[in-house]
């Protein structure tokens, strides 16, 4: 194997280890989803998304989308209203 190979090889290695095991190729990191969701719930009161709205609102996957938003309700960040809908808690 040529040099440039191998050093290519170890980036690309070194660039899946850096992200963590539940990233999403092309989705920022979790950390950064909560504070664009709980932001947008912040700046506009009585907003009420279902998962397949907001993942559409915040450009995720619905998975992904599911995910964030059940762990803001489990923070009492957010709460899930009898249609199925998220509203700021």
């Amino acid at each position: 194997m040529r040099p440039a190979e191998q050093a290519s090889r170890h980036v690309a290695a070194a660039e899946r280890r850096a992200r963590p095991r539940d990233a999403v190729a092309g989705e920022p990191p979790r950390s950064q989803l909560v504070s664009m969701i709980v932001g947008t719930y912040r700046e506009m009161p009585g907003l009420q998304l279902r998962v397949s709205d907001a993942a559409r609102l915040f450009g995720l996957r619905s998975c992904t989308c599911h995910m964030v938003l059940e762990a803001l309700v489990g923070s009492g960040q957010l709460r899930r209203i009898d249609d199925g809908s998220y509203v700021r808690a």
